[in-house]
């Protein structure tokens, strides 16, 4: 439990220059969040349960929580997120969003069944977000011409080369001085580390969830 608080605050660390204190409160502060994690245990064993019967966590409520503390420290205006599945990553944004008072996320995702692309999320923080469905190579460029610049980008849909190593360059592009980029699942291929090389700069990870800072 040790060495994974330590790569926790490391991850974060890395990508924000956080301290020790602050990152740890922002991680206390989202574990005592009774009406966060009671809404989400009456959706994932309620609704979920029912409806869902066969879907997981995907990101696990430990990125979850990286998720919130970034969001947190950031203060992002803007967050876009590709896949959302059941939604636990929306969930932890939308979480720090809405204790930031201030942010909007755009989640694109590809369902096939209406009413299934994130369930999990409460719907008290429903207000800040803004789902999208459809394919990211389709969505993605459209909406972030309309949004100009963005604060934080997370890849976590389709997991092929080609399609996360053009997320990456669409966001880039796109994302503002001291933003983030982040990536779910970069042990699938080199998509990341390429990435990373490609614009000279170190990437961090933390298990499968990377992250690139753009100076």
């Amino acid at each position: 439990m040790y060495n994974k608080q330590r790569s926790v605050h490391s991850f974060i660390r890395g990508l924000t220059r956080a301290d020790y204190a602050e990152i740890q409160g922002y991680l206390s502060e989202i574990a005592e969040n009774n009406d966060f994690n009671a809404s989400l245990e009456k959706n994932r064993t309620g609704y979920g349960r029912n409806q869902f019967p066969g879907w997981g966590w995907g990101i696990g409520m430990t990125l979850g929580t990286v998720l919130y503390t970034l969001c947190r420290k950031v203060k992002p205006d803007v967050v876009i997120e590709t896949g959302v599945a059941s939604g636990v990553s929306s969930s932890y944004i939308l979480c720090g969003l809405h204790e930031n008072n201030n942010g909007v996320l755009y989640s694109i995702d590809l369902s096939w069944r209406e009413g299934q692309s994130g369930w999990l999320v409460p719907d008290y923080l429903r207000y800040r977000w803004q789902l999208i469905m459809g394919r990211s190579s389709d969505k993605l460029p459209p909406l972030l011409g309309g949004l100009k610049t963005i604060d934080i980008f997370l890849h976590d849909s389709e997991h092929t080369y080609q399609n996360m190593l053009f997320e990456y360059q669409a966001a880039w592009t796109h994302l503002r001085p001291g933003g983030l980029l982040l990536s779910h699942n970069i042990d699938t291929n080199n998509a990341f580390p390429d990435f990373c090389e490609s614009v000279g700069l170190k990437g961090h990870v933390l298990d499968n969830l990377g992250g690139l800072l753009k100076n």
